[in-house]
């Protein structure tokens, strides 16, 4: 696409680097000069051609949610709305279920209807809902696809069929089809997280390749380590698709290239620190932004210090919100003794003051 303007070659670690090493005197910028993003690579949508786009252009973060459960592993569909006002307090423009973060390919397909049953009598008309429905079997997935339609979903997301993996865009359209196809009426977004579903193929070229096979099509859900991938997506399709930013310790650097849209599963914790970066951001005051990123991404680090993101994150997010309960085998359960240690760690740092949202 001709879009007039030119990028240098930065790699992804390099444009990481640029972003999160600068010192503070470099990004500099007064209050008075607010930044606008159209003057970055913010597309207008109002030509846009894709319908589906249409009834799902967002911005704003996204919260990958963590499920609620029992003590002994069962879900707690009743804890969400007690949840959800933690959420909704620290300024989640909607939520991402049933994903990683929720343990969705870790529950039955009951036990995630009634997940997304539960979030979406919460939440509906109040921020947009997200199911995700991608599962091993293609039948299963559709069936969570139709069950997210009936039920009112914003969007519906999912990753491929992994186990014979889509090793081609084509291959990836032809694995996708059949789910967004059992939800017509709802806009359906790819889930890119390679480091998982190992299926790790151009998104642009699937975007170019999945847009006149799947008429719903609206964008996807880009949690890819490719930093540069993800800003080829927004280059060549920006105009047609919502490709939401999936990294947290770099969000400021989705916000420089014209990103608005962010999904991840530290905002149930971070949600408030991640408001900051954008307010920073949009009134031009790029140094508080850069100190609010720096402390997210501290944060981040710390946590996954313990352990994986999704015990780890978790058990943050039992610590600011409500008790989530433990995660599901093969995912470690943090100890009491464990969580302390994690709980202490944040404190010695002031963690807990930054994510804190300002009265």
């Amino acid at each position: 696409m001709a879009c007039g303007l030119r990028f240098p070659s930065l790699s992804s670690n390099s444009f990481l680097r640029f972003i999160l090493d600068a010192p503070i005197s470099a990004w500099k910028h007064s209050a008075a000069q607010p930044i606008h993003r159209a003057g970055y690579l913010r597309y207008s949508r109002r030509h846009a051609s894709s319908s589906a786009l249409s009834r799902f252009d967002v911005k704003g973060c996204f919260v990958a949610t963590y499920t609620p459960m029992h003590h002994n592993g069962d879900i707690n569909p009743d804890a969400v709305p007690r949840y959800a006002h933690h959420l909704l307090h620290n300024g989640a423009a909607g939520v991402f279920v049933n994903g990683t973060a929720g343990e969705g390919l870790m529950m039955t397909v009951a036990e995630r209807k009634k997940m997304a049953e539960a979030w979406i009598s919460c939440c509906k008309e109040r921020i947009k809902i997200i199911v995700h429905c991608g599962a091993l079997s293609l039948r299963e997935a559709q069936e969570l696809a139709d069950h997210a339609q009936q039920k009112g979903a914003d969007a519906i997301s999912a990753v491929p069929s992994f186990y014979f993996s889509p090793r081609t865009p084509v291959d990836l359209v032809r694995n996708l089809k059949p789910i967004a196809a059992a939800a017509p009426k709802t806009p359906f977004l790819y889930y890119h997280i390679p480091r998982l579903t190992h299926v790790d193929i151009d998104m642009s070229s699937f975007l170019k390749a999945a847009k006149t096979e799947i008429p719903s099509l609206a964008g996807m859900k880009y949690s890819g380590f490719d930093v540069a991938g993800a800003l080829k997506c927004y280059i060549d399709h920006g105009e047609e698709f919502e490709i939401l930013w999936g990294r947290d310790d770099v969000m400021l650097s989705g916000l420089a290239v014209g990103f608005e849209s962010f999904i991840g599963g530290s905002y149930s914790f971070t949600g408030a620190i991640a408001e900051r970066i954008i307010k920073a951001f949009e009134a031009g005051d790029m140094s508080g932004a850069l100190v609010e990123q720096k402390r997210l991404k501290r944060i981040m680090d710390l946590a996954l210090g313990f352990g994986d993101q999704v015990t780890t994150f978790k058990a943050l997010t039992s610590m600011v919100t409500i008790p989530l309960g433990p995660t599901r085998a093969p995912l470690k359960t943090f100890t009491s003794e464990e969580t302390s240690t994690l709980r202490k760690a944040l404190e010695k740092e002031g963690c807990f003051e930054w994510m804190a949202k300002a009265a």
